[in-house]
C-alpha cells in the first residue's frame, strides 16, 4: 500500500501589509496598557491630521509598534517627535503620498528643524526630535517596505555639533558626595535597627509581657501587626480596631516612625536609594525601577555581586543592560544594601499591582478614593514627585545632625550636604574614578557602561579634566619621544626614565610605575594589560604584525578550549583591542610575510 504524500506546510512569513493597513487604522485611538490590560496612555491619530491618509496610517502603525517597548514618558517624547513631522508637512507642501518621503525631503527636514531653534528652545531639542522620530522611518522601511521611497536614505547624525556647544555638566565636590553616603549611612543603620526590633516582636506568638519597662512599645507593635498581617494600617483602620493615632500612635514617635518597625516608608527608602545611586553611577529613573531579581553571583569570586538591571533608551525599543560588580564583605556595599531593602519592602510585594510586584523601591501611600474608606493604601513604585520632597527632608535631618556634631566636636566639623539631585551623581562619580586614574577615560567608560567613550566625554567635560588630559598628552609625547631618542623623557626625573618594565608579548614599558595623587610612586594600572594603555606605541612592521598574529592565535585557541564565560570576562577584551583596534591599521600586504615569522617563533603560554 502506498504511503499518503504529506502535504506540505507553507513556512513563510509574509512581511507585506494588505493594501488597506496603513489606512484603517488611522481613526482608532492608540491605546496602551499595563500587564493587568488596563489602559495606561491614549493618544489621538486626529492631531495628525496635516499629514497624507496613507503616511498617517503608517505613522500610527509604526507608534503602535514601537511604543510598546517604551516608558510612558519615553512614548509622550516619541509621539511629539510625529507631531513636529507632521508640522514640517504642513509647513512643506511637497509630500502628498508615503512616497514623497524620500532623502531630500529629510534633509528638508533637517534645515526646517534649525530653522525652529528659537532662544526659549533647550539647545539640541531639534535633534532629539529628529534623533527619536529616526526608527519610526526604519520600521517603515523594515516592515513595510515600498512604501516610503524607494531611495530613502535615513541621516544618521544630521547635527554633528551638537556636543561641541554642550556646556559642562555640574558635578558636586568630592566632600559633597562623601557627606551624602556618611548621612545615608548613619540613616541605614537607625533604619535596620529598628525594622529588625519589630520584626522580632512580630514573629513572637504571644503578646509581650507588660512587667518589663519598655515594653509598652513591643505591645503596641504586636497588636497592629495582626491587623493586616505584618503591614502597618492606615490611620483609619486603626480607629476601626480602637487604636487612636492621634495619641498612642503618636506617644511612640508618630505614625511615620512607628511604620518603620513594619517596613519600608518613604523616608527610609532615601537613604538606600542615594546610596545605591552613587555607588552604581546609575541614572536615576532606571535606578527606581530596578528588579528585585538584580542580584548575581559573581562567576569567578565568591565575595563578589553582580548587580544587573536595564536602561531604557530613548530611541531603541531593546533595553541596555547596566552591570557593575561589588565586594559583599564591605558593610554598605550596594549588594548588601539591596538586600537590606528587599526584606524592607517585601511585606508590601504583595500589594502592589502585578506589574510593579517585581521592583525594588516599592513604597505604600495614602491617597483619595470614593468608596466607603475615604483612606485606603496604594503600593507602588516611588515616584519621582515623592522621592523628590523625600530628598529634602532627608537634606534637612542629615544637616540637623551634622550641625549638633559640629557644636559637640569644634576640632574635627564636617561638612553640610547642599542642595543637590541623584540626576548629578552620575558625571560626579565618573569624574572621580576618571580623576583618581589619572586621566583615563576608559576607566569612566567602564564605570558609566556607556559603548563609546565619546558619550563618556560628555560626563567629564570641564576645565579641570581638560587641564588633566592635557598634562596626559604632554607626559605621553615626552614618553615617545624618549623612546625613540633613547633618553630620559623631558621633563621627567630621572628615576622615572630609568625605570622599564617588559609586559604582555614582550613589549617594554617605559614608565611602570607613575607618581600617584598623593606623590608617592605607585604602579601604572595599566601594567599587565597593556593593550589598553593610551600610550601604547606599536611600530607598523612584519615583526611586530607576527607577534600580533601569534597573540591572536592563542586566544582564539583558547576560545575554543576555556568556559565561554571565563573567556569573555578574562580575555575577550585583549582578544577585541587586538583584532578590532590593532591589526586594522596593518597593510594587508605585510601580513604574509608577517605569518612566515609567526610561524617560527616560539609558542606562547597556554591560557588558562
Amino acid at each position: 500500500m502506498a504511503a499518503r504524500k504529506r502535504k506540505s506546510i507553507n513556512r513563510r512569513i509574509t512581511v507585506a501589509a494588505p493594501d488597506n493597513a496603513a489606512t484603517d487604522l488611522i481613526t482608532d485611538k492608540v491605546i496602551f496598557t499595563d500587564a493587568g490590560g488596563r489602559p495606561i496612555q491614549r493618544f489621538d491619530p486626529e492631531q495628525l491630521s496635516g499629514l497624507p491618509a496613507d503616511l498617517r496610517g503608517l505613522m500610527v502603525q509604526a507608534f503602535r509598534e514601537h511604543g510598546v517597548g517604551q516608558r510612558p514618558t519615553t512614548r509622550r517624547t516619541t509621539w511629539a517627535a510625529i507631531l513636529r513631522f507632521a508640522r514640517y508637512v504642513v509647513d512643506d507642501e511637497t509630500i502628498k503620498t508615503a512616497a514623497d518621503v524620500d532623502t531630500a525631503a529629510l534633509g528638508r527636514y533637517v534645515l526646517w528643524l534649525k530653522a525652529q531653534s528659537t532662544s526659549r528652545a533647550p539647545r539640541g531639542a531639534h535633534a532629539t526630535a529628529f534623533n527619536t522620530f529616526r526608527p519610526l522611518l526604519a520600521w517603515c522601511q523594515r516592515n513595510r517596505p515600498g512604501t516610503l521611497a524607494r531611495d530613502l536614505e535615513i541621516p544618521w547624525n544630521p547635527f554633528p555639533g551638537r556636543r561641541m556647544h554642550q556646556q559642562p555638566r555640574r558635578r558636586l565636590p568630592s566632600d559633597q558626595i562623601k557627606a551624602i553616603l556618611s548621612a545615608c549611612y548613619e540613616e541605614i543603620d537607625e533604619v535596620w535597627a529598628r525594622f529588625q526590633h519589630g520584626q522580632d516582636v512580630i514573629r513572637r506568638t504571644e503578646l509581650p509581657p507588660k512587667i518589663l519597662r519598655g515594653q509598652g512599645l513591643d505591645r503596641w507593635i504586636w497588636r497592629i501587626s495582626r491587623i493586616e498581617d505584618g503591614r502597618m494600617p492606615d490611620r483609619a483602620v486603626l480607629e476601626e480596631h480602637g487604636i487612636k493615632s492621634a495619641t498612642l500612635v503618636k506617644s511612640w514617635g508618630g505614625y511615620r516612625t512607628i511604620t518603620q518597625y513594619f517596613h519600608i516608608t518613604t523616608d527610609t527608602l532615601v537613604p538606600f536609594f542615594l546610596a545605591i545611586a552613587i555607588q552604581t553611577a546609575a541614572n536615576p529613573d532606571p535606578l527606581r525601577h530596578i528588579r528585585r531579581d538584580c542580584l548575581i553571583p559573581h562567576p569567578l569570586d565568591e565575595h563578589r555581586v553582580i548587580i544587573d538591571w536595564n536602561k531604557a533608551k530613548t530611541n531603541a525599543r531593546l533595553q541596555k543592560a547596566q552591570r557593575r560588580s561589588f565586594d559583599r564583605r564591605r558593610r554598605y556595599a550596594a549588594p548588601n544594601l539591596i538586600a537590606m531593602m528587599l526584606a524592607l519592602t517585601e511585606p508590601l510585594v504583595a500589594d502592589a499591582s502585578p506589574m510593579q510586584q517585581d521592583r525594588l523601591f516599592l513604597t505604600r501611600s495614602i491617597y483619595t478614593e470614593s468608596t466607603r474608606h475615604s483612606l485606603r493604601s496604594r503600593t507602588e513604585v516611588v515616584e519621582h514627585s515623592v522621592l523628590r520632597r523625600a530628598i529634602l527632608r532627608f537634606t534637612k535631618r542629615a544637616n540637623h545632625r551634622i550641625d549638633e556634631w559640629n557644636a559637640a566636636h569644634p576640632d574635627s566639623t564636617r561638612s553640610r550636604i547642599a542642595g543637590f539631585a541623584p540626576a548629578l551623581f552620575r558625571g560626579t562619580v565618573a569624574t572621580e574614578h576618571y580623576r583618581a586614574s589619572g586621566g583615563d577615560i576608559l576607566v569612566a567608560q567602564s564605570i558609566l557602561n556607556h559603548a563609546n567613550a565619546a558619550t563618556t566625554e560628555t560626563y567629564l567635560k570641564s576645565e579641570e579634566t581638560t587641564r588633566l588630559q592635557r598634562q596626559t598628552i604632554a607626559r605621553l609625547q615626552d614618553l615617545m619621544i624618549a623612546w625613540v631618542r633613547g633618553d630620559k623623557p623631558i621633563g621627567a626625573p630621572l628615576r622615572l626614565g630609568q625605570r622599564r618594565g617588559t609586559a604582555s608579548f614582550a613589549h617594554d614599558c617605559l614608565a611602570p610605575v607613575i607618581p600617584g595623587r598623593d606623590g608617592a610612586e605607585r604602579l601604572c594600572p595599566h601594567f599587565g594589560g597593556c593593550l589598553a594603555c593610551p600610550g601604547l606605541v606599536i611600530p607598523i612592521d612584519p615583526e611586530h604584525l607576527a607577534r600580533i598574529l601569534a597573540a591572536i592565535d592563542r586566544f582564539e585557541q583558547a576560545r575554543n578550549r576555556l568556559d565561554p564565560q571565563r573567556w569573555n570576562l578574562l580575555y575577550a577584551p585583549s582578544w577585541r583591542i587586538l583584532t578590532q583596534d590593532i591589526l586594522p591599521d596593518f597593510p594587508a600586504a605585510m601580513h604574509e610575510a608577517a605569518r612566515a615569522l609567526a610561524n617560527d617563533m616560539p609558542a606562547l603560554p597556554e591560557l588558562e
